[in-house]
């Protein structure tokens, strides 16, 4: 038996880490069924661990855990670690020594940083846009250089080179956060960049998040007008000698550059006659800020695309990648010096088969709730003023939404292989493959992936298009679908910190987060709405069940703690004088969240505008006693046993409130879908009542005639309650049901991706309702975790597929299932990966406990 995929924080051989006591993990592979006992060895180099001369070994400890395993030394700033397992499996027989894993630390401490935060010399105007900013120095080094690396961040988006060589494969660095409480610095080892002699290190400053347009209406300047970048050369020599080369103001500045204008949402203008001056000097400027490392996996290109040339209606020349994405494009042109054009990002073309955007931009300003800053007059748009010579480029201060590009005025022949798309996103490991005699199915699941990638950039976003806003409800519903398509430990571990950092002194937490509009939310009044706000508590619970790494909720406990007595505080007002009449004054009406703004089950198909003004009396009641309860068990986890006491016992209160106003004679009276899911789904009804209301949905259900009708809150849940109620008919008939609204429907209509609106009139990358695909690998294919290295695999055959197969990467080995009906029996095939165990169930048969292996049944 032997230890592979070894990670550090659940990251690959990480370079750039400030975690003390980062947990390790393996997987297993080989002989043998479990692991008994384990041992690590860690040293400074790969040649010391292999002579073992060793700076921690734990010896053989007896356990049967693979994760989560703390390295126990205090690190140091730069400190570099090669570590190996190995392992004992039943018969107490041990295995070889696994291939090596590293880490290396960043700077852990302030005093580590000389470097200061240099910026263009110009005194920026609000509302004005700038050119990108860039910076030169030349250096000489007079020996050969053993090791070097570069630390470095930025306020707004960098990109870096050395000796003209693109520094690291990351872009859109650093990333996206709350500037003013925290920012991400990378570490890149540029030790073969560097040469004896003459260098040049220049660097590209772009907007990006801090200062480029950003939300739903388009605000820009959000954290500054001000962009600066902070780098730090650290070189040791062959002789040992150290030298260390930092920003200040020994660079020279420009911004009369190739890129004039540049946008993460707007685009880019390019002028190809342009070439950098570095004619003026550099400033340097105070950020107060904690510097930090992400912990995180880096933003990179992935998929590329070639297109298909369309010639529409109107006119247009119009490049088809066949798949929406985020990203950009690389092209190559030629045109007369002078000569302008422009490319223009969209995802879809209009009924008359035309290039449109109309779908992700805001037309209509008239409405009050939109603010009068809201601009999409330039919206994904790359702008080029040609210099008379042929130019490749791709851009590298903005990221777009599309499936089609509309080129206007363009200066010569349009050939497939002059443009290629480039897909962007966080370098997440995918950890799901899936099979099913379905075709459309099968495209589902891969159009949910396709948005996950789409929006899953630093931080998880709602859209790549109009708002690529991180939202808090979309981001928490779809959590657990998520961790079975990738691996998201390191992602949310960094994204649950930016929710935090960006919290109010009342303990509230905003719908959005990093913040993309002024004054620190989308528009006040909207903030705090139930099942938003409510993912500071649900998204740590939920990590910490999915991920089992107590740091999560140990450093974001006390702000979890402010945040459920704000969610509190929000019971039982009686200043609103109609109120008698919406909800009888009782015992109970205290425990009923009254007041604040409410999304509501948002989205909910064929349903009226919501009404902005009207707190929703169920559903914030709904998550306030959800949460409480979620947040009382985090305490007990974290032997807070009084606050676990008084938050458990609140939410029972909370329950009672909502059974007496919302449950009548045992039965919720309502023909809204959303209203007999949500207490279901989130534990405020059990016994009979449950019962009662899961045969009410799966009564609901086929009077829909198979038709999904709920929002983002509770969509998630559907299919889920009408398999644990005994209705899998019911599930399978709703999920393959192709005629409008639903999950189907969207794959007939040619979908490459979710779309946020059932009908798809809105954004058409927006992961929410891809949820759907948790009851695909949970319940049709019946993989799940239950505890560490232990499964449940209880697969549930049905509906119109001959087969499905389902293989999950999961933290201990890769668990697969598939099933294929054959005349009137089924055929299973299990696999349960080394080191675990897990207990079968086959077409609801108790098959008992297996351990490693390969089994098949029929039933």
């Amino acid at each position: 038996m032997k230890a592979y995929r070894l990670r550090t924080a659940d990251l690959y051989d990480p370079m750039g880490i400030d975690l003390q006591h980062p947990l390790l993990s393996w997987n297993l592979k080989g002989g043998g069924v479990r692991q008994t006992a384990y041992e690590i060895q860690a040293a400074h180099s790969w040649q010391a661990l292999e002579a073992e001369d060793t700076i921690w070994r734990t010896g053989k400890v007896d356990s049967s855990s693979m994760t989560n395993i703390p390295y126990a030394p205090v690190l140091d700033s730069r400190e570099q670690i090669f570590w190996r397992v190995r392992v004992w499996d039943e018969s107490d027989s041990v295995g070889p020594w696994s291939e090596t894993g590293r880490f290396e630390m960043g700077l852990l401490q302030p005093d580590d940083w000389t470097a200061e935060w240099i910026c263009g010399d110009y005194l920026p105007e609000e509302g004005t846009r700038y050119p990108a900013d860039e910076f030169r120095r030349e250096f000489e080094l007079e020996e050969e250089v053993l090791r070097a690396r570069l630390y470095m961040t930025a306020c707004g988006v960098y990109e870096t080179q050395l000796g003209g060589c693109r520094v690291g494969r990351q872009i859109l660095t650093p990333g996206s956060t709350t500037y003013e409480k925290r920012m991400h610095y990378q570490t890149y080892d540029v030790t073969d960049l560097l040469v004896t002699g003459r260098n040049i290190w220049t660097i590209s400053l772009g907007d990006g998040w801090f200062r480029g347009k950003a939300g739903a209406f388009g605000a820009s300047g959000i954290f500054g007008d001000t962009i600066c970048v902070l780098g730090q050369l650290e070189i040791t020599f062959r002789s040992g000698r150290k030298e260390r080369i930092v920003t200040d103001t020994a660079f020279s500045w420009c911004n009369d550059g190739l890129c004039r204008f540049n946008d993460l949402k707007d685009g880019e203008t390019l002028d190809f006659n342009a070439t950098p001056s570095y004619g003026g000097r550099t400033r340097t400027v105070t950020w107060e800020t904690e510097l930090c490392c992400s912990n995180n996996v880096p933003v990179t290109e992935h998929e590329h695309f070639r297109p298909e040339i369309l010639h529409t209606p109107d006119g247009a020349v119009v490049l088809d990648f066949k798949q929406n994405l985020a990203g950009t494009m690389a092209f190559r042109v030629n045109g007369p010096k002078g000569h302008r054009t422009s490319m223009q990002f969209g995802e879809m073309l209009d009924e008359t088969g035309n290039f449109t955007v109309k779908n992700v931009i805001t037309e209509d300003t008239s409405s009050p709730y939109i603010p009068d800053y809201c601009d999409d007059s330039r919206f994904q748009t790359v702008d080029m003023i040609l210099s008379g010579k042929p130019v490749e480029y791709k851009p590298r201060f903005s990221v777009q939404g599309f499936r089609y590009v509309r080129l206007s005025n363009w200066p010569e022949d349009v050939r497939e292989e002059n443009f290629e798309a480039i897909a962007v996103y966080s370098d997440l490991e995918v950890l799901s493959k899936f099979q099913c005699s379905n075709a459309e199915l099968e495209k589902l699941v891969e159009n949910t992936l396709w948005s996950m990638k789409g929006n899953f950039l630093d931080v998880p976003t709602d859209c790549p298009t109009r708002e690529r806003s991180a939202w808090l409800g979309d981001a928490q519903l779809f959590f657990d679908t998520g961790c079975y398509f990738m691996d998201l430990s390191a992602f949310f571990r960094k994204w649950i910190r930016d929710i935090y950092d960006d919290q109010c002194e009342d303990g509230k937490i905003y719908n959005i987060v990093p913040r993309c509009a002024p004054h620190g939310g989308m528009n006040g009044y909207v903030e705090g709405s139930s099942g938003w706000t409510d993912a500071g508590i649900l998204l740590p619970y939920r990590h910490f069940k999915q991920y089992a790494d107590r740091s999560v909720l140990e450093s974001a406990y006390p702000g979890m703690q402010k945040l459920i007595d704000f969610l509190c505080s929000r019971m039982g007002d009686t200043s609103d004088p109609e109120l008698d009449k919406k909800l009888p004054d009782s015992p109970f009406r205290k425990y009923i969240v009254t007041t604040g703004f409410h999304f509501g089950e948002w989205n909910e198909p064929d349903t009226p505008p919501m009404d902005y003004m009207e707190p929703k009396y169920e559903v914030a009641t709904a998550y306030l006693a959800y949460s409480l309860q979620c947040f009382s068990e985090i305490a007990e986890w974290l032997g807070h046993d009084e606050e676990h006491r008084k938050y458990a016992a609140l939410a029972g209160h909370v329950r009672d409130a909502y059974c007496y106003y919302f449950v009548k004679d045992g039965r919720i009276d309502s023909k809204r879908m959303c209203e007999l899911v949500r207490p279901i789904a989130l534990g405020l009804i059990d016994g009979e009542t449950k019962r009662t209301a899961l045969a009410d949905l799966a009564a609901l259900v086929r009077e829909r005639n198979y038709h999904i009708g709920t929002g983002f809150l509770s969509t998630p849940f559907v299919l889920p309650l009408l398999s644990e109620g005994g209705y899998d008919e019911e599930a399978y008939r709703m999920l393959e049901n192709r005629s409008y609204p639903s999950w189907l429907y969207e794959v007939e209509q040619g979908a490459t991706t979710v779309w946020e609106n059932w009908d798809g009139v809105a954004s058409r990358n927006h992961y929410s309702n891809g949820a759907v695909c948790d009851w695909l690998f949970r319940t049709a294919c019946g993989v799940s975790v239950i505890s560490e290295n232990h499964f449940c695999i209880a697969p549930v055959a049905g509906g119109e597929s001959d087969f499905m197969s389902y293989a999950y990467t999961s933290r201990y080995g890769v668990v697969s299932c598939r099933w294929e009906k054959k005349e009137t029996k089924v055929l299973y095939h299990i696999e349960i990966p080394t080191g675990c165990t897990a207990q079968i169930r086959a077409g609801r048969q108790d098959m008992g406990c297996f351990s490693a292996g390969v089994y098949d049944f029929t039933i």
